[in-house]
């Protein structure tokens, strides 16, 4: 009898943690009604199957080696108040975790619905404290729309301040930390692109690769310009805003060198000055994405199966440009909706823009009294990079 009641008890113990890691399990599995239908809108459209919120390798979250340790918010000012929104049918608890990856130590859960502290944001996790326990949670757990607390000194959350641009000498790997003896990344980025860049670590410039973080040699790079802090840039050629997002190319694959070039299209058609008070409909004014348009076939997905259909890919370019514009507080989103609740996979979580149809675009308007120059660029080569500059010159 002893022993039996032992065993319950420890059952009883224990549920907690395996509801916890069958939540962190299911988050892109099951989703409310209006995250599926957003799914299903754009399967209806034929929106890119790379565009849609798959799990795959790249899609993993790369934590930063410096913060690989235990979970602290000592030193460090709360960021945003925001509440748990699990992406399950089922859900009720969220895990609050020792380190960034679903496989480390439960500390604790936090209930659906209640209100959290955030001290800081990376592409796949929040450090959040929540009734005195600390560490990390999914941001696929939280509800984007986060109430910022010192707008003052914080952007919005998802907001994602680049620092400089720069010009790529030669193909280039993307490394999983700072040293060349690190894990390569599938994706080699073509000479001659622009790259942005959070900050340089020892000797390498850190970028935003998907879900994760990724390192180029700064030893391959040329052309350094200064993101400009504030809308006074030093000059006519310095960003006040800048954003790259990568991208698979030369794979093989029945349609991907299709999807390239309408990435490249995207980009001819995107670059442009729009003066004060103008606006900007992506589908309306990047598309429509035919032929005639100078889109090409690429993979979407159509009725549950994969086929070739014009424009795939132009999910990347608005949800890059969508990166872009969200650093300038002068430029007002009017509208725009995600892919669903997993987001996009190759952008950190909660920022991607799905465009296609009525329910799926992205338009935004110049609230500056000065006119904007944007320029987007990619030759097909693995990258796309979005500089706006203050200004119409050429």
């Amino acid at each position: 009898m002893r022993r039996l009641v032992a065993i319950l008890l420890f059952c009883i113990m224990i549920l907690p943690f395996i509801a916890a890691g069958a939540e962190d399990a299911a988050q892109d599995v099951a989703a409310p009604a209006e995250e599926k239908t957003l799914i299903q809108e754009a399967i209806d459209e034929g929106v890119a199957e790379e565009d849609l919120p798959v799990d795959d390798e790249q899609a993993v979250s790369v934590a930063d080696e410096n913060d690989m340790g235990s979970p602290s918010i000592q030193g460090l000012s709360p960021l945003y108040r925001t509440k748990i929104k699990l992406m399950t049918a089922t859900g009720n608890v969220a895990s609050i975790r020792y380190a960034q990856d679903t496989d480390s130590q439960v500390l604790g859960q936090v209930g659906k619905g209640k209100e959290v502290t955030i001290y800081k944001v990376y592409p796949s996790f929040v450090l959040v404290e929540y009734e005195g326990t600390v560490g990390y949670v999914l941001r696929t757990c939280i509800d984007e729309n986060c109430t910022v607390l010192d707008p003052s000194t914080t952007p919005p959350y998802g907001v994602m301040p680049m620092s400089y641009v720069a010009t790529l000498t030669e193909d280039a790997y993307v490394y999983q930390a700072p040293r060349v003896s690190e894990e390569i990344n599938p994706i080699i980025l073509g000479k001659g692109n622009r790259i942005a860049i959070i900050e340089f670590v020892n000797g390498f410039a850190k970028i935003y690769y998907w879900r994760g973080y990724g390192y180029v040699d700064a030893r391959l790079l040329t052309n350094m310009t200064v993101v400009a802090p504030t809308i006074d840039p030093m000059s006519s050629q310095t960003p006040i805003a800048a954003f790259s997002s990568y991208f698979a190319y030369n794979t093989g694959a029945e349609g991907n060198e299709g999807r390239c070039k309408n990435i490249v299209r995207s980009c001819e058609l995107m670059t442009r000055v729009m003066q004060p008070g103008e606006q900007l409909d992506f589908n309306a004014q990047i598309g429509p994405y035919k032929k005639s348009n100078g889109y090409f076939p690429a993979p979407v997905l159509i009725d549950g199966g994969t086929q070739l259909g014009y424009g795939g890919g132009t999910c990347q370019s608005s949800s890059t440009l969508y990166n872009t514009i969200r650093q300038l507080p002068g430029i007002s989103i009017l509208y725009r909706r995600p892919h669903g609740p997993g987001s996009a996979r190759y952008l950190p979580q909660h920022t991607d823009a799905a465009v296609g149809n009525v329910n799926l675009n992205l338009v935004f308007r110049n609230d500056y009294d000065f006119p904007i120059r944007i320029l987007a660029e990619s030759d097909g080569r693995g990258v796309l990079t979005i500089q706006i500059f203050k200004g119409d010159n050429a």
